[in-house]
């Protein structure tokens, strides 16, 4: 079927209480693997590309994947543009056929983010699209620990890898968590459809050991009604067994993925999990093949790895088998994004 907007995707997915997962991709292989595990799952799915994958592939590269994957697919395929830092950006990707747009304006000052936001809206649904925003501030693991450090706590078994962590960035961590009333406010303010809210993920964990302030994330969900999107998700804890397995010694007020979804998460994006299973799969068949010219012999086998990833979390989040009967706009619905004049930029 032809793309389809995330909104519509997104409030079935509330209504009934699973979540649906939003994977980065970086170039064909991932793309053809995130469409392909939904296929086979039976699940809705959204692809999103970073400012960095369009600055990499090309704008209409990504485009020209994602149309190819949904038209042949049999479910939902969302086109979303993760972290658009700017307006012109956003809306490049509404004239080039995305069908779900994000402004990540957390490091402006509230009132910027909240008027950039709404004037993002405002464009966004003149054509029908829906737009996510962020607000509070998901911190990446680059920005809060050197090489150095991450590569000797990697080296640990993981109940010290979590002490260490916990002490190490938990407080700057905690320290910028998105506040209920801000929150309600930024959603009253600029009508935005989708809130990525920090409640203590972080870009760029390894492992699922890292908890998220649940207690917070209900408060935010009560105030604002809107899904609401998790950042970061790939080193998030994903069940309290896991926590118990692993050693993780929960606070109060904190839960793992799986308690998320229950209170509001509807949206998960899941970006250095795939990446990092790409590059493992791809790195293990060169080791074995040293001699190989042919780099399909290497990159298939991290594409199949990636179909088996991405299914793993499509059924943690209970999206499997949910792909048959969304009601949600098609690429056609939206195409007045392709009207949007240049002086109207």
């Amino acid at each position: 079927m032809p793309l389809v907007s995330s909104k519509d995707v997104l409030l079935k997915a509330r209504a009934e209480g699973y979540a649906v997962g939003a994977f980065n991709l970086n170039n064909m292989e991932m793309a053809q693997a995130i469409v392909q595990a939904a296929e086979e799952e039976q699940s809705p799915v959204i692809i999103q590309a970073s400012q960095g994958a369009i600055k990499y592939a090309g704008l209409e590269m990504i485009c020209a994947m994602a149309r190819v994957l949904a038209d042949a697919s049999s479910v939902p395929v969302v086109l979303h543009l993760d972290h658009g830092t700017d307006y012109k950006q956003n809306v490049k990707c509404l004239r080039a056929g995305f069908t779900s747009l994000m402004f990540d304006g957390h490091e402006l000052p509230l009132e910027q983010n909240i008027a950039m936001t709404a004037k993002i809206v405002d464009i966004a649904h003149s054509v029908g699209l829906p737009v996510e925003a962020e607000i509070g501030s998901v911190l990446t693991i680059e920005g809060l620990l050197s090489d150095a450090e991450m590569a000797e706590i990697r080296a640990l078994e993981v109940p010290k890898q979590f002490e260490i962590l916990r002490k190490k960035i938990g407080p700057r961590v905690e320290a910028h968590i998105a506040r209920p009333e801000e929150a309600k406010r930024f959603v009253d303010e600029t009508g935005v459809d989708f809130l990525a809210a920090a409640v203590g993920s972080v870009h760029g964990l390894w492992l699922d050991i890292w908890p998220l302030r649940v207690d917070r994330l209900k408060e935010i969900y009560d105030a604002v009604q809107i899904p609401i999107v998790s950042h970061g998700s790939s080193g998030v804890l994903i069940s309290k067994a896991h926590a118990e397995a692993k050693g993780v010694e929960l606070l109060p007020g904190e839960g793992s993925l799986k308690d998320a979804i229950k209170v509001g998460y509807t949206k998960i994006n899941v970006a250095t999990a795939l990446s990092m299973e790409f590059n493992r799969a791809m790195l293990e068949a060169a080791a074995k093949r040293p001699g190989e010219k042919d780099p399909r012999k290497l990159l298939d086998p991290a594409r199949k790895a990636v179909v088996a990833k991405t299914k793993e979390y499509i059924r943690l989040f209970e999206s499997n088998g949910k792909g048959g009967g969304a009601t949600c706009a098609a690429k056609g619905e939206v195409a007045g994004s392709q009207e949007i004049k240049r002086g109207e930029e």
